[in-house]
């Protein structure tokens, strides 16, 4: 083979495809009142956001509600829900292992 032949620019970085689906990263149980425990569920959207999805009880429905994981900590702080601000924590460095890796 001649060397003339080879191609002598500079090597580009594959670039992996975006994902374009939300991903479900995990849930927690959020001890509201009594037996009432609703799941707060976390959620890698494509751009790079956080949200935490919660369905809790208005009159005679469930109303589903968005929250930032600063809410959601703050609640288990707050309320000195010592285990679940742990798993709160364990499923957001998660999601963010999963964005960097992404990325």
């Amino acid at each position: 083979m001649d060397a003339t032949c080879i191609d002598q620019t500079t090597p580009q970085p594959v670039r992996r495809r975006p994902r374009l689906r939300v991903r479900k990263i995990g849930e927690v149980r959020l001890p509201l009142a009594g037996p009432y425990r609703p799941r707060a569920r976390l959620y890698l959207y494509p751009d790079g956001r956080l949200l935490w999805h919660v369905r809790l009880w208005e009159y005679d429905r469930p109303v589903s509600h968005l929250f930032r994981t600063e809410t959601v900590r703050a609640f288990a702080r707050i309320n000195a829900l010592a285990r679940t601000l742990a798993e709160i924590d364990e499923l957001t460095q998660r999601a963010l292992a999963e964005a960097r890796r992404d990325a």
